[in-house]
């Protein structure tokens, strides 16, 4: 009976034995099952991608072609893979490459990938492209992976683009030893990346070797600045800047690659430094901010946690505080992601007020520029009109010498402000009558003569008559006698075009009437030859 009970008490304690150790059980579960994994301070990682996993037997070198994608849907590729001494060893050519910063915005190179059969990814290497052509030659601790190609921002990125421009194929032949594949999951960034084309397959390739090392200093640090390091991170993003202005003054007078390669890796390096510390502080500050503001409720959660007097309470008051935790991180969380997004509008509206100011000023220098270019158009085409006035007035003015020294010879002339005038006296008229004399036709003869071989002038034919005798009179008599000369040079071939007549009677005396002399100059008949504004020629 003694054994019996005894037996009977050893069951009972199993029983209760392996109830509490359910119960434990249970309850461990429990918590494990309320309490939610603790969050980054910045989603990296969001949408899933598949990838070809190869495993690589050791000793064995495997062919591997790569494909391009629709970024790249012309690219192609080829890594020869060997694992040995437990590590592979990936020695990878490219063809068919366009620069990543055809796609625009944001992307200056090309990043190698490997994804484990976990889905955890690995910036392997940059890729450097001479014309369309690229080398790349890398290890990995992996012995199945899957490989592809995305365009990046810059060399330092911890997590892949979904811009993916290649990808690994399935091995088309075998080497010896056994070579497996699988499909495996990987994430991508979450980050949105600027971008102006979605796919290169238009574009035209470029020649030469295609560094971007300042342009990837350049984004990385506005990726920094996006990420509210101005706030969070001032010293590393200003000396980033200075840095950057630096390289950007050596590349103006002209530094070596290799320098302006130096200097925007390590541009990248403290930019992207910049970056993190401004999402990790920019974290801290608002889960700070969460803890103050729910700091009392911790502290009896804590309290309670401590005087629970069963484990049960217990492990609940822990659940409920690992939940508190949890929620204050995500909202931390969102607080910061909120933060960044705020930091990265600025980021934009900033560099978007910045681009517009350079556009106006562009716009502002084009527009001087051009009133200056029409101005000196103005100012030329005023000298040349100055030049080709003065030409004509000499031209002119030598037309209008020979014409006079000419005329001279036949007729009294001078010249004045109106033109070259010529003086038929009153002698080569019939007395007190309009008729010519004889000797006057001789002289209009000779003086039609000349005139007919020059060109661009107009003749005034003017009468004048002495104070002797009426007004209406010496009228009349001053009109017929300019008439007359009309007449006569009109049928010797001067066209009438050209011709006017004019009668001043006595009102334009040239000398005085009380002479004889004076009455005897102021009776005449004037030729005024004007020139039509400097065509004349002769």
């Amino acid at each position: 009976m003694v054994s019996t009970s005894k037996q009977r008490c050893l069951l009972i304690f199993l029983v209760l034995l392996i109830v509490l150790t359910l119960e434990a059980a249970a309850h461990q579960n429990d918590i494990q099952n309320d309490k939610p994994q603790l969050v980054q301070a910045v989603k990296s990682i969001t949408g899933t991608r598949e990838s070809l996993a190869i495993t690589y037997p050791e000793g064995v070198t495997i062919s591997v072609k790569l494909q391009g994608t629709q970024r790249l849907p012309r690219a192609k590729g080829e890594a020869k893979v060997e694992r040995k001494r437990g590590a592979t060893e990936i020695e990878i050519e490219l063809d068919e490459m366009k620069p990543a910063k055809l796609f625009g915005g944001d992307y200056n190179t090309y990043v190698l990938w490997t994804v484990s059969p976990e889905g955890h990814t690995a910036n392997a290497g940059e890729f450097i492209l001479r014309g369309n052509r690229s080398k790349l030659d890398v290890t990995t601790p992996l012995e199945t992976f899957g490989m592809f190609i995305t365009a990046e921002p810059h060399y330092l990125v911890p997590f892949p683009s979904r811009f993916v421009a290649m990808e690994n194929t399935r091995p088309t032949h075998r080497l010896g030893g056994v070579i497996s594949t699988s499909q495996i999951k990987y994430r991508e960034y979450e980050g949105i990346y600027n971008f102006e084309r979605e796919t290169l397959a238009s574009v035209q390739e470029t020649k030469g070797e295609s560094r971007s090392d300042i342009d990837q200093a350049k984004t990385a640090i506005e990726l920094a600045d996006r990420a509210g390091a101005a706030k969070f991170a001032p010293d590393e993003l200003n000396r980033a800047k200075d840095d950057l202005l630096k390289a950007q003054l050596g590349v103006a007078h002209g530094t070596q690659v290799g320098t302006q390669t130096i200097q925007g890796k390590e541009i990248v390096r403290i930019a992207f430094e910049a970056q993190k510390l401004a999402e990790e502080r920019s974290f801290q500050a608002a889960l700070d901010a969460e803890r103050q503001a729910h700091a009392d409720e911790a502290a009896r959660l804590e309290k309670n946690i401590q005087e629970a007097q069963t484990e049960a309470e217990k492990a609940r008051l822990l659940a409920e505080q690992s939940k508190m935790q949890f929620e204050m991180e995500e909202r931390a969380r969102q607080a910061s992601e909120a933060a960044k997004a705020q930091a990265e509008q600025e980021a934009q509206a900033a560099l978007l007020a910045k681009a517009q100011a350079e556009l106006a000023a562009t716009k502002a220098a084009a527009d001087a520029e051009t009133a200056r270019l029409a101005k000196a158009q103005a100012d030329a085409a005023a000298a040349t009109a100055q030049q080709q006035a003065e030409a004509a007035r000499k031209q002119a003015e030598d037309a209008q010498n020979k014409m006079q020294a000419a005329l001279s010879k036949v007729v009294e002339t001078r010249k004045t402000a109106r033109g070259l005038i010529l003086n038929l006296p009153d002698i080569l008229f019939e007395f007190g009558r309009a008729n010519l004399k004889l000797e006057t036709r001789e002289v209009l003869a000779k003086v039609s003569g000349i005139l007919m071989v020059a060109s661009g002038y107009n003749l005034s034919i003017e009468g004048h008559t002495d104070s002797v005798g009426s007004e209406e009179y010496n009228q009349k008599l001053s009109e017929a006698r300019a008439q007359s000369v009309y007449d006569y040079l009109m049928k010797s071939g001067v066209s009438s075009d050209i011709m006017s007549t004019k009668g001043f009677g006595k009102s334009q005396p040239r000398a005085s009437n009380d002479s004889a002399k004076g009455r005897q100059e102021n009776r005449r008949v004037e030729i005024v030859i004007e020139d039509k504004e400097g065509e004349m020629k002769f």
